[in-house]
């Protein structure tokens, strides 16, 4: 006899007003907490799928475990649309076996636990834009090229960077997310030959605007992050003097921002090949990190929410 489930998952970032989105209604239950409910079938109580985790994992397990991930996806489609990422967080509030006394009067042996409740700190946090919103910004994109599975995994670095504490260690996962933005964008404009350097400047070309270069400095500005960035004399082991040449741009009386932005990244650049291949030798090597990933989160989060968002031509 099948197993009926039902399911209700805590998630936060949450949603500020009750939405319905694919095969998922998000709600606020009696303590302001944003949830989702959902039911589903299993062969029987011992059923093992065959997308299992591991061998132990019995079926109704492994299917929340997908529900949690399809909820993520589009927490992460939403993060990307608003530029903001924050950890996510989906936790198994209740879980109940509903039809367990008609199992058990086939003769089944029930011995499994078919209740779990379960207890959480309520999530205070509230958006801005409905989920509807951004998947509706997000499935309509004509360039399809840039696959989906790039973006969301992208994004899921970003998402990932936000809850680690060490500053080196969240500057290797932001480097892994622009990383494959800028080697994902590159093979779409056919320059999937370039090296690093032009394929970032080709990234940050044709995903930001000058305007939008010109206000990702200002707050860069607000940090003193230029700054920082020409102070450390950043240059390759190619003999790059990248912080010198940012200096030159970014102290012109008439910037072109967007030049000046190409050249900040290109100095994080030369901090991440300090960092991946100089490692701990380097003293000032957090104090670098910081300031590097200061500049360089806002500048992903903009060419991603491009990437996901609009028609690139």
């Amino acid at each position: 006899m099948r197993c009926k489930w039902e399911v209700t998952f805590q998630i936060s970032p949450g949603v500020s007003e009750p939405e319905t989105i694919e095969d998922y209604t998000f709600f606020l239950d009696e303590q302001n907490r944003t949830c989702v409910t959902v039911q589903f079938t299993t062969e029987s109580y011992q059923e093992r799928h065959p997308d299992r985790s591991n061998g132990s994992e019995y079926a109704d397990d492994t299917i929340c475990n997908q529900h949690i991930e399809e909820i993520k996806r589009l927490l992460l489609i939403r993060m990307t649309y608003q530029e903001e990422f924050r950890p996510i967080n989906i936790s198994t509030l209740q879980k109940q076996w509903l039809n367990r006394e008609e199992v058990k009067k086939t003769g089944a042996k029930v011995t499994r636990p078919y209740e779990q409740v379960f207890g959480f700190s309520i999530s205070s946090i509230k958006t801005g834009d409905s989920l509807g919103e951004a998947l509706n910004f997000y499935i309509q994109r004509t360039h399809l090229e840039i696959k989906n599975d790039a973006v969301l995994k992208i994004a899921s670095w970003l998402e990932k960077y936000e809850s680690i504490p060490e500053e080196v260690e969240k500057f290797r996962i932001l480097w892994s997310a622009f990383n494959t933005l800028f080697t994902v964008y590159a093979h779409f404009r056919g320059k999937s030959g370039k090296n690093e350097k032009e394929k970032i400047k080709i990234s940050i070309g044709g995903l930001i605007t000058t305007d939008e270069a010109r206000n990702l400095l200002h707050q860069a500005d607000q940090k003193s992050t230029i700054d920082s960035l020409i102070s450390f004399n950043i240059v390759s082991d190619y003999g790059d003097a990248f912080s010198e040449n940012l200096k030159t741009d970014a102290k012109s009386p008439n910037p072109d921002y967007l030049l000046v932005l190409k050249k900040a990244v290109l100095c994080v650049y030369g901090i991440r090949n300090e960092i991946f291949h100089d490692g701990p030798r380097v003293d000032d090597i957090e104090e670098k990190a910081t300031v590097a990933r200061d500049l360089l989160a806002p500048v992903i989060r903009k060419c991603l929410h491009k990437m996901a968002t609009t028609d690139m031509g």
